[in-house]
């Protein structure tokens, strides 16, 4: 299946900037998905706990279903990203996302 240049962009980060090379982002998966990167992670038992709390130990759901547009990026609910504790909190709590807390 061939989507094209601008559905591959969402997905995919420019050489050099992959929140990856920061040490601060993880791709999660599970055996229930044979460990694929799927959109179909979401809906697992182990994809909807760490949605729910991963914020507990620093880390947020980094690219939301329903803030694309926003980030630039596609949904991924197998990336997380480690902010902190706080932070994690307040972006968890009050439903934003990383770009939010830089307007």
């Amino acid at each position: 299946m061939h989507n094209g240049k601008e559905y591959t962009q969402q997905y995919l980060s420019k050489a050099n900037h992959s929140e990856h090379q920061t040490g601060l982002a993880v791709d999660i998966s599970s055996k229930s998905i044979a460990y694929q990167l799927i959109p179909e992670f979401e809906t697992t038992k182990e994809g909807k706990w760490l949605e729910e709390n991963s914020h507990n130990y620093g880390f947020i759901l980094r690219y939301k279903k329903d803030r694309v547009e926003d980030m630039g990026y596609g949904f991924e609910p197998w990336h997380f990203r480690y902010v902190g504790y706080d932070v994690a909190k307040y972006i968890y709590e009050n439903d934003l996302i990383l770009e939010d807390l830089y307007k």
